[in-house]
C-alpha cells in the first residue's frame, strides 16, 4: 500500500489542553446523565410535578449533544462542542451520527467529508467521468476525491473504501485539502520536515516516508496534535468524531470566515500548535512561539508565574520574546528578577478577523531556571583567567560517579560512569545524569568525558570541568559547510547512542542550565555531543 494511508482512539480529559489528546475513556459529565436518568425515574413515579418537568426539558436543550437527538449515538463529551460546530455548519451529511462517533473512520466516509469541506468552501465539485479511476469501487466520493487530487488510492487502480484510516494516511488528504485552499502555503519541504520530526518527535521513526512531510506540516500548523506530547501514532487509526475535528480545524485554519453562520455565533478558530513550546529556559532565554493561524488578526496572550497572572497582552506576532540578548525584544521581561526556578504557564488565545477570541486556546507548562549569570560567574571567577596548568586545574575538580544505561549484546543494563567535573557543578551533574538514568529513553551511553585540560591557550570549558562530551563517534561535530570535524556520524531515531534534539539528554541538561552545541548557533558548526554550562 502507499500514496495515502489508512489518530490512536484519542480521548481528551476535560483537564486537558485543547489541543492534547491523551487515552482514557472516564468523563465527570457522566454523572450528569446519571442524575437525568435519576429525575426520570422519579417523574415516572409521580414525585416530580410538571413545572419540574418543564424546567428539565428546557435544560436539556442546551446540552451539546442536543444537535444529535435524532440520532442513534452521540460523540464524546470532550468532542461535543466541535462536533456541534461541524454539524451546524453542513460538514457531516445527515446520516453520520447513525454509527457510533468512538468507531474508526472509513476511507471512504473520511473522503465524504473532505468532499463537504472542499464544498463548504464555497467550490464547485468536478463532474464525475465515465470511466472510473477505481477498480473496486464507483462510489462518486472517492471519483471525486480523486479528481480533486486528494486521494490516489492505496494502489493502482484500488481505493480500498472500507479500510480504516490511520493517522499518517489522514494528514496526507488534509494536507492536499488545505493547499486547494491556501495555494499560497505550500507543505513544507523534506528538510523541515525533518528537522520537526527529528526535534519535537519522538516517534517519528514509525512514519512512513510518503507521510513524514504532510505530518510535519499538520502538526507545526496546529491541525492535528499528538496523542501525548512528541508522540504523533501515525499508524493508530481515526475514529469518526476525530475525523470530524480534523477536517474542522483544517477549515478553520484556511479560513474560518468562510464557514462561519448566523448559526455559529463563537469563533472557532483551532488553538495554535505548541510544540515549539520548551519544557524548560534559563531565564534569559525565554522566547515562546507558538504556531501560526493565517485566518487570525491577532492573539490574546496571558503568563502566568506559580499561579498568578504576570503578564498579559494582545499581539499580532505568534512569539513572546522575554531574551535579554533581543535586539527587538517585545515584551518586558518579566522573569528579569528571578531568584529561583520558576513555573510557568502560556495561554495563547487566537482572535478572528472581527476581534472575537477563539472558543478554543493553547495552554503550555514551561519551567524558568534562575540565570546561571551570577553561577557561572561564581565558578568561572574562580577558574578565569583559565588554569595555567592542569595541577592548579585539577585542584578545582570532583570525582563523581553516575549511573547510566549501557548497551550489551543489544540489552540495555545499568552501570556506573566516573566523571571529573568542577566541584561547583558536582551536584548539578549527579541530577542531570539521575534524570537521563530516570527517563523513558534509558538512552545508552558508551562513552562520556568531562574534565579534559587542553592547554592554556584553550578556550574549552572542558579545560574549566564545565563541559561534558557524550558519545562523540555517533554525535558529530560538524562545520557550517559540512564538513566532520569530530565523531563520524548523527543519526538520531535510528542510531541508539545517537542525541535526539528535545529528548531525555538535552531536556536533563537544560532543566539545570546547560547549553547543548546545536543550540547555540556557533559560527564553527555545530557539536552534537557537546554540554556546557557558558554555552561554549
Amino acid at each position: 500500500m502507499s500514496k495515502d494511508r489508512p489518530l490512536t482512539r484519542m480521548v481528551r480529559k476535560h483537564s486537558c489542553p485543547s489541543n492534547v489528546y491523551i487515552v482514557g475513556t472516564d468523563c465527570p459529565d457522566l454523572a450528569i446523565w446519571e442524575r437525568m436518568i435519576l429525575i426520570i425515574l422519579k417523574i415516572k413515579t409521580g414525585i416530580l410535578g410538571f413545572g419540574t418537568i418543564a424546567l428539565i426539558l428546557v435544560l436539556g436543550a442546551f446540552f451539546p449533544s442536543a444537535a444529535f437527538a435524532n440520532n442513534n449515538y452521540q460523540p464524546s463529551p470532550w468532542a461535543s462542542t466541535k462536533i456541534t460546530i461541524a454539524n451546524t455548519a453542513g460538514l457531516m451529511s445527515e446520516d453520520f451520527g447513525r454509527r457510533q462517533f468512538t468507531e474508526n473512520i472509513t476511507r471512504r466516509d473520511f473522503c465524504e467529508l473532505l468532499i463537504n469541506s472542499y464544498q463548504l468552501f464555497g467550490y464547485p465539485l468536478p463532474e464525475v467521468l465515465d470511466s472510473h479511476p477505481f477498480t473496486d469501487t464507483q462510489d462518486k466520493i472517492p471519483e471525486q476525491s480523486f479528481m480533486l487530487g486528494l486521494t490516489s488510492g492505496t494502489a493502482e487502480g484500488i481505493f480500498s473504501p472500507d479500510l480504516p484510516l490511520t493517522r499518517e494516511m489522514a494528514v496526507v488528504m488534509l494536507g492536499r485539502l488545505r493547499i486547494l485552499f491556501q495555494s499560497e502555503h505550500k507543505i513544507m519541504d523534506e528538510q523541515q520536515a525533518e528537522q520537526i520530526l527529528q526535534k519535537y518527535a519522538k516517534d517519528s521513526d514509525k512514519l512512513s516516508d510518503w507521510a513524514k512531510r504532510h505530518m510535519a506540516d499538520a502538526y507545526s500548523r496546529g491541525i492535528i496534535a499528538g496523542t501525548d506530547i512528541g508522540i504523533l501514532s501515525p499508524k493508530d487509526n481515526v475514529t469518526r468524531e476525530q475525523a470530524v475535528i480534523l477536517a474542522l480545524n483544517t477549515l478553520a485554519y484556511s479560513d474560518e470566515s468562510r464557514i462561519n453562520t448566523t448559526e455559529i455565533a463563537e469563533c472557532f478558530l483551532p488553538a495554535p500548535s505548541g510544540i515549539y513550546i520548551s519544557q524548560y529556559y534559563q531565564k534569559g532565554e525565554v522566547n515562546l512561539t507558538w504556531g501560526e493561524i493565517p485566518s487570525a488578526s491577532a492573539y490574546e496572550v496571558r503568563v502566568y508565574k506559580d499561579g498568578v497572572l504576570a503578564y498579559s497582552a494582545r499581539t499580532k506576532n505568534h512569539n513572546l520574546d522575554f531574551r535579554t540578548s533581543s535586539q527587538d525584544n517585545n515584551s518586558t521581561n518579566i522573569f528579569i528578577n528571578d531568584r529561583k526556578t520558576v513555573r510557568a504557564v502560556l495561554e495563547v488565545v487566537p482572535l478572528d478577523k472581527t476581534g472575537n477570541p477563539s472558543m478554543f486556546s493553547l495552554r503550555r507548562e514551561f519551567i524558568v531556571s534562575p540565570n546561571d549569570s551570577q553561577r557561572v560567574g561564581s565558578i568561572t571567577s574562580r577558574s578565569q583567567p583559565r588554569f595555567n596548568s592542569a595541577t592548579e586545574a585539577l585542584s578545582h575538580m570532583e570525582d563523581i560517579d553516575v549511573p547510566v544505561w549501557q548497551l550489551a549484546s543489544g540489552t540495555k543494563k545499568t552501570a556506573t560512569i566516573t566523571l571529573t567535573v568542577h566541584k561547583d557543578v558536582a551536584e548539578d551533574v549527579k541530577k542531570i545524569f539521575a534524570d537521563i538514568y530516570n527517563g523513558e529513553e534509558k538512552f545508552p551511553i558508551k562513552n562520556c568525558y568531562g574534565y579534559s585540560y587542553r592547554g592554556i591557550t584553550s578556550t574549552s570549558q572542558h579545560n574549566s570541568g564545565l563541559a561534558i562530551d557524550i558519545n562523540p563517534d555517533e554525535n558529530y561535530f560538524i562545520g557550517r559547510d559540512g564538513t566532520i570535524k569530530a565523531g563520524k556520524l548523527w543519526k538520531p531515531g535510528e542510531n541508539p547512542y545517537s542525541i535526539l534534539p528535545d529528548g531525555d539528554v538535552v531536556r536533563a541538561f537544560k532543566k539545570y542550565g546547560w547549553h547543548w552545541s546545536p543550540d547555540r548557533v556557533w559560527s564553527s558548526g555545530a557539536d552534537y555531543m557537546h554540554f556546557s554550562l557558558s554555552g561554549t
